[in-house]
């Protein structure tokens, strides 16, 4: 059986809440480039980087500071 096989076996056979921390644990895997990933800077990560070095305090952003940029609250964070 490839490794595949066996990860889409084991997907079919667990109970809902461990297949939630299964796919949680993929998409942490993913999104952290733990696989081999060759993607190119695109247009957002640079406008990204323009406005942290526009930034009088290069060292760090508050939660606050980033939530009222973006134009939330904490409201807005809660399911």
């Amino acid at each position: 059986m490839s490794t595949k096989e066996q990860a889409i076996y084991y997907l079919n056979v667990l109970e809902p809440d461990k297949l939630k921390s299964a796919l949680d644990y993929i998409q942490y895997l993913y999104e952290h480039g733990l696989y081999e990933k060759n993607t190119p800077l695109d247009d957002f990560d640079y406008e990204l980087a323009r406005r942290a070095d526009e930034r009088e305090n290069k060292e760090f952003i508050s939660f606050e500071e980033s939530l009222k940029e973006c134009g939330l609250t904490y409201a807005d964070l809660q399911d």
